[in-house]
Formats: structure tokens, C-alpha cells, sequence
């Protein structure tokens, strides 16, 4: 039987590739982003994805947006609200 091996204090964080999907357009300007950075795809992909867990993973563009609350608030539905002389 085996056992569960105890937890290290210190874990070697090696660096790993892995595969992700993109349109062949964003596979293209990636690659040429990493060229003018004097990097390869790989490691550019890694920095990006990096600094965007590291910045609490934010949503960009416009989608999941909350939407915009009035500048006033919603007219009364009630009835008193609206006669003549009411809240005076």
C-alpha cells in the first residue's frame, strides 16, 4: 500500500509548456510580438499569462460588464407620489 508523502517546505517551480487555442490571426501576431521583443512565443505567452494572474486575473474588453447605474433614481410607483401637493 502506498503512503501520502509529506508536504516540502520548498518546491522546486521548474517551468512547464502547455498548450492553448487561438485563431491562427492572434498565433501570427503573437509570434511577431515575440520577435520584436526578442522572445520566443513560449516565453512571451508564459510572461502574459503571468502577469495577468499576478494583476487578480481582470476581465478586459467589454464583455461582464456591470451595468451603468442612473444618475437619478427611478421615478415613484406610488400613487401618492404624484399628486399634487403629496410630501409637503
Amino acid at each position: 500500500m502506498s503512503h501520502i508523502p509529506p508536504r516540502k517546505d520548498q518546491v522546486e517551480d521548474k517551468e512547464r509548456r502547455f498548450y492553448v487555442c487561438a485563431p491562427s490571426s492572434i498565433y501570427l501576431q503573437l509570434q511577431q510580438e515575440a520577435i520584436q521583443r526578442g522572445t520566443d512565443l513560449w516565453t512571451l505567452g508564459g510572461s502574459v499569462l503571468t502577469a495577468w494572474l499576478e494583476a487578480g486575473c481582470p476581465t478586459f474588453g467589454t464583455q461582464d460588464q456591470p451595468p451603468e447605474k442612473p444618475s437619478s433614481p427611478p421615478p415613484s410607483s406610488s400613487p401618492l407620489a404624484h399628486e399634487k401637493g403629496a410630501g409637503q
